[in-house]
């Protein structure tokens, strides 16, 4: 909670160490992967937050949140096929997942890349 509540505010590298000890402490839950990986995303370091995706779809491959962070990064690194394979298999485990809508904008962007 108090990553988290760091993080909100805008407190990064507070965040980033309290993230940092509960992995420390216990390496094997994913959601403390999960925010480390939010608070990479927001900090713009897109390689570490999927590292740390990476890690949480190793300890718990059904979270779509986590699947859905990797599609946004994919979506702000411009690899669009990748994004839509993450959205993908986040609607196999949460088929009213909203973010699956984006799976059609995806594809009119890399249609109109190839025209």
């Amino acid at each position: 909670e108090l990553g988290t509540e760091l993080m909100h505010y805008g407190n990064y590298d507070y965040a980033l160490e309290v993230f940092n000890n509960i992995i420390y402490t216990d390496p094997k839950w994913s959601e403390a992967w999960n925010k480390r990986a939010t608070l990479f995303f927001l900090m713009k370091d897109y390689k570490s937050s999927l590292k740390d995706i990476d890690k949480v779809l190793g300890l718990e491959v059904r979270h779509f949140g986590a699947l859905s962070g990797q599609a946004r990064i994919y979506i702000k690194l411009k690899e669009y096929e990748k994004a839509i394979l993450s959205l993908k298999k986040a609607l196999e485990f949460y088929p009213s997942f909203r973010s699956g809508e984006l799976i059609p904008e995806i594809e009119k962007i890399i249609k109109e890349q190839i025209i």
